[in-house]
């Protein structure tokens, strides 16, 4: 008579090894993958970049903190000298020229408190999606729309990075004032000697050099940001925009591209093996001859 032994037991014999070893293959390519994932996560995580966000901006307005206050005392002081020399009665050939060099100077000054308090909107607008975002974060994510989300997250980028475009636009107006602010004073003093003194007593400075004093023209420009430092915050804060952008992109990849896998894959021969052993016991087992 011929032999005939079960499938289900030759299969449980020779496959018992690929079992094994197919879970450890799989396990440890869902790990690296997991791994992966995760470092890349925490790189350009949005949470982070947020927070990285929230350190610019607490520099910027340090910053700004620091030469406001000083500024705002030199434009009370150039706007009353601008507008007294404006109403004075000629007294020199070129009174309309030097009128005009002092008001072009003084229109650097305006276009710089213009753009210093646009900046300060800037900041806070974009402070104000900094604080919903990360309370959105925290809290249950389910209850906002995907596109309510996407529109947040682009208002946000777009007013950090206007912060460096104002600073651009800035370092002209710092060109202008850095220039000609001397000349203006000196436009001022052929005007009038009083009106520049009294600007002097005020500001605690003089026209021209003296050991004693420092020089009005130089105080002024002290006032206001370098161009240097203009240009490190400009780079700062591009650096900026683009680590948030990238995290939003990175972090739109993996949920689409690379969904996380919240339970381990089942093995093909573990699918196969557990067909056959639910068979072996059932009356249509299949048998082959030896």
């Amino acid at each position: 008579m011929p032999a005939f032994t079960p499938l289900a037991t030759t299969n449980e014999k020779n496959h018992a090894n690929d079992v094994v070893w197919s879970n450890d293959d799989e396990d440890d390519n869902v790990g690296q993958i997991e791994e992966n994932r995760s470092l890349i996560g925490a790189i350009f995580n949005s949470r982070n970049a947020q927070h990285a966000k929230l350190f610019v901006l607490a520099a910027l307005a340090l910053i700004h903190f620091n030469y406001l206050n000083d500024f705002l005392v030199k434009f009370a002081a150039m706007d009353q000298l601008t507008q007294r020399v404006e109403y004075m009665k000629p007294v020199t050939m070129d009174y309309r020229v030097d009128v005009a060099s002092v008001k072009y100077t003084f229109q650097g000054f305006i276009d710089y408190k213009k753009n210093l308090w646009m900046t300060v909107g800037a900041m806070c607008a974009s402070l104000a999606t900094t604080a919903s975002l990360l309370t959105i974060y925290s809290g249950p994510r389910d209850v906002f729309n995907r596109a309510a989300m996407a529109v947040i997250r682009i208002f946000d980028l777009c007013a950090f990075l206007f912060i460096a475009f104002l600073l651009f636009a800035r370092i002209s107006a710092a060109v202008v004032i850095d220039h000609t602010t001397q000349h203006a004073l000196r436009c001022a003093a052929r005007i009038s000697t009083n009106l520049v003194a009294e600007l002097g007593n005020g500001l605690s400075c003089t026209i021209e050099h003296r050991d004693e004093l420092p020089v009005c023209s130089r105080a002024i420009i002290e006032s206001i940001f370098p161009v240097k430092l203009i240009e490190y915050l400009i780079i700062l804060c591009i650096l900026t925009g683009a680590y948030i952008g990238l995290a939003y992109l990175i972090e739109w990849c993996i949920r689409h591209f690379f969904p996380p896998t919240h339970a381990k894959l089942t093995p093909i021969s573990a699918i196969s093996r557990n067909l056959i052993v639910g068979s072996k016991g059932s009356d249509n087992s299949v048998l082959i001859a030896a």
